[in-house]
């Protein structure tokens, strides 16, 4: 699958823990992620590109 992330609401790999927004795209994992980003400036996703194979 593609999925063209251009804000972390739409990118797959964001969760939440205890109610905060976590990023878990690379080093640190589950970096929180502020309210008011829609997607910072250190996202790993502005320079690269991550393929997701969804093996069923």
């Amino acid at each position: 699958m593609i999925f063209v992330v251009t804000k972390c609401a739409n990118c797959p790999l964001l969760s939440y823990v205890e109610g905060q927004r976590v990023c878990n795209v690379g080093p640190p994992s589950h970096r929180p992620i502020a309210e008011e980003d829609e997607r910072p400036t250190w996202c790993r996703m502005r320079k690269e590109q991550i393929i997701i194979r969804d093996f069923k």
